[in-house]
């Protein structure tokens, strides 16, 4: 059943739920368009249920309960779901935790079963052994997450300075080095014990199911596993700061970075969604206050970000923000002050926060395009509000925030009250942080048969039916119809990508796609952005090796005047020199900045000694910093009208219309887009380098918590015929987590949070 934007006297999303004996609470989501069916299991139990001293344990579970139960040998519930052609994963935070499955539909029962195993049988099969190793696990992941990314203590630091000690959201959900290495298998069955019984989960089931059927199921597979402890709702507890805080935190960093946080509110709060609007007020995109005044009126910062939390128990609003060289944290500290004040002055306009309500209710559509995104969000509201059918309400709730309500949760949770002011800055250089010296620094139920049940018979597979067609300029389109959301989504490849880059402006690529979303001849960037937000729209414009591509997705009713503007985009593009050289400065400074990313170190020094310097493959994916230094914005303009020919590119649409309708959306595009001739052929192809035999090359990233490595060779082609074959050996050598590395170097010897391996595709060889 396709999802409507209307939302009275029907859930946005169909459902029925039901409770068992034992407390369980059961969500179904029927559709039968694809045959597929989503399993989600909500505990509701996150970090915050901890204690202080056994921090991590929550997110430790999340790592113990794929390690195998009583009737499910060790690593066999992954082995299981992906050879029934599935895919898993688990997730923790603060408050949650959840374990998914997205399977074909006659594999229910399997995904039952193997969930009410580790609910209800996981501690018989839990081992001293299997906690050493993932407890390995997990502290590699802390170094990767954490210690080894530039700025990744920043959110650890900013929790212990929101929250007082003790309180449950004062932590990170991975938790400390030394509460995950002190913890002992009795702390692990107690923590178990406590939090996983049925009564104090949510089962969400979705997709191509006999609801009937689907209940049997799950009575037969939960119906026996005995109550947990009564679990009570936590209550609000908001961060109460007396005063302000300044807190420096040095860090193996060389830009600083200002992270402003106030304490908002909990999660359901009535002030909740004119929270979130005022964020993007403030900071949703280039069109946004801070974002304009920051970024392009005045250079003063390099990236501006903003974010919203909330939590089942308090909430709260963060700017992170990071300068250009000589502009200090204090200057960009006090310019945030004045545009807070500007906008309690000024407020926002009507016809602007129209436009962000347009923008979020995109957003929200784009979230529930899949089956399996709409089984969770009914999981997740029937947890923590006991109501699946929430979102329409708070759709709703969103669609009414007035103007004025922006300006009383500004006065009512920013403007003069207690924030956390965090400067993370270089390490040794304490006097880089904001305003004045900081004043903390921080460096047996049941007896149903418990094994895998036998599936059903397979279910045809139902593809989408494509079609194509050939523009009367030349371009070739490929659609398909979709409807389960009211969204359209579009795409236009040029062969414009790294490929067609001069050997002298390795970057070049990159910097006209950011050009492109500079604005047009009749819009500046900004407008640009303001037209998206009132048409629900989002417009994304990326290179790979071959091709630049824009993805546009937009609200079905504003489908013409989204085309529209995205003709202007790109027949129309404004490519003016001041918009170059702030986008050329920005891209300078990511490019100076990039040894603090040991990843990135990583991928490009692997790739010029795999396909040489003078392969586009083998320079850094943000460019060579002498060629985008010395580019322009000529460079750019000749770039694009060289490859953006109508008779090279490649049109895909996916939405509610059919062959005819879609094809007639780009009738206004015939006159407009036209060009004499080919274009130009993509760049002859050269060959990657030769190693010449094994060799070992090592790269020093000082103070790194963690090594990175990378190991391979040149590969194919995805035009080869042996490529997709490859892509099936691969699944099971390294493309999945149940692949044979993954298994044996984190399950098994937990020397890393996680390894991979692939075969990249592309029109000339990758790696």
């Amino acid at each position: 059943m396709p999802l409507s934007r209307a939302t009275a006297g029907s859930p946005l999303i169909p459902f029925t739920k039901h409770v068992l004996d034992n407390g369980l609470e059961m969500v179904l989501h029927e559709d039968h368009s694809e045959p597929v069916v989503a399993v989600y299991v909500y505990y509701h139990v996150g970090s915050s249920r901890e204690e202080p001293g056994r921090s991590g344990f929550a997110h430790l579970f999340e790592h113990m309960l794929f390690q195998g139960s009583q009737h499910v040998p060790d690593n066999d519930h992954f082995r299981l779901i992906q050879e029934a052609g599935g895919t898993l994963n688990g997730t923790t935070n603060q408050d949650r935790t959840n374990y998914f499955e997205t399977l074909p539909a006659e594999h229910l029962e399997l995904a039952l079963m193997l969930e009410s195993d580790r609910m209800g049988f996981l501690l018989p099969a839990m081992t001293q052994a299997k906690l050493d190793n993932q407890r390995d696990v997990v502290m590699n992941e802390r170094r990767q997450s954490y210690e080894n990314r530039p700025y990744g203590l920043v959110h650890e630091a900013l929790l212990a300075a929101l929250y007082p000690g003790g309180h449950p959201y004062s932590w990170p959900t991975i938790g400390s080095m030394q509460d995950i290495q002190a913890a002992t298998l009795e702390d692990i069955a107690r923590f178990f014990r406590r939090w996983y019984g049925p009564n104090n989960a949510t089962l969400a089931i979705g997709g191509d199911i006999d609801p009937a059927r689907a209940l049997q199921l799950v009575q037969r597979w939960f119906g026996a596993l005995p109550s947990g402890p009564p679990v009570e709702r936590p209550v609000s507890e908001p961060a109460r700061l007396a005063r302000s805080k300044r807190v420096v935190l040095e860090d193996r960093v060389q830009q600083p970075q200002l992270t402003l946080c106030w304490p908002t509110v909990a999660m359901g709060h009535p002030d909740e969604a004119a929270l979130d609007l005022l964020a993007d007020v403030l900071s949703a995109n280039r069109s946004s206050l801070l974002d304009r005044a920051l970024m392009i009126d005045e250079p003063l910062a390099s990236l501006v970000t903003i974010a919203h939390h909330v939590e089942e128990r308090a909430g709260g609003l963060s700017v992170s923000l990071r300068p250009h060289a000589g502009v200090t944290l204090t200057r960009l500290e006090e310019r945030v002050e004045q545009l807070l004040h500007q906008l309690a002055r000024e407020g926002v306009s009507a016809e602007r926060l129209a436009r962000l309500q347009r923008r979020r209710e995109g957003e929200l559509f784009r979230a529930l395009e899949t089956v399996a995104a709409r089984t969770a969000q009914l999981g997740f509201d029937n947890l923590f509000h006991g109501d699946p059918a929430r979102l329409g309400s708070e759709l709703a709730r969103r669609r009414a925030v007035q103007p004025a309500e922006i300006q009383a949760v500004l006065a009512r949770y920013v403007l003069g009250r207690p924030r956390v002011s965090l400067s993370a800055v270089p390490l040794g250089h304490p006097e880089l942080a904001a305003a004045e010296r900081a004043q903390e620094v921080l460096s047996e139920p049941g007896r149903v048969e418990r094994r895998p049940p036998a599936s059903a018979a397979p279910r045809a597979p139902r593809f989408p039916v494509p079609w194509r067609a050939r523009l009367a300029n030349g371009a070739a389109l490929l659609g398909t119809r979709f409807d389960k959301v009211p969204l359209t989504r579009l795409s236009l490849s040029v062969p414009a990508g790294r490929s067609q880059e001069p050997e002298t402006r390795r970057g070049l690529a990159k910097l006209t796609a950011d050009m492109l979303e500079e604005g047009t001849l009749g819009l500046s960037g900004n407008e640009v952005v303001d037209e998206l937000d009132g048409l629900g729209a989002r417009l994304a414009i990326h290179p790979n090796d071959e091709e630049l591509v824009l993805r546009l997705s937009v609200l079905d009713d504003c489908l013409p005047r989204a085309l529209e503007l995205l003709g202007d985009v790109v027949l129309e593009p404004r490519f003016a020199a001041a918009d170059f050289a702030r986008v050329q400065r920005a891209r300078l400074l990511e490019i100076d900045t990039r040894g603090d990313r040991i990843q990135e170190l990583a991928d490009d020094g692997f790739a010029r000694l795999l396909f040489g310097a003078r392969h586009p493959k083998g320079a850094p994916a943000l460019g060579v910093r002498a060629h985008v230094a010395a580019a322009s914005v000529a460079d750019v303009q000749e770039h694009w009208r060289a490859h953006a020919r109508p008779a090279q590119a490649r049109l895909a649409f996916v939405g509610a219309l059919d062959q005819d309708g879609a094809s007639a959306l780009w009738a206004g595009w015939r006159e407009r887009w036209s060009g004499s001739g080919p274009g130009p052929t993509h760049a002859p192809a050269l060959e990657p380098r030769r190693a010449g035999g094994a060799r070992v090359y090592l790269i020093d990233k000082p103070g790194a918590a963690q090594s990175e490595l990378r190991v391979g060779h040149s590969g194919l082609a995805s035009t080869h015929p042996d490529f997709y074959p490859l892509q099936a050996l691969n699944y099971v050598l390294g493309g999945a987590f149940s692949s044979r590395l993954n298994l044996n170097l984190r399950e098994d010897k937990g020397y890393t949070y996680g390894v991979r391996s692939s075969f990249e595709p592309g029109l000339t060889p990758g790696a």
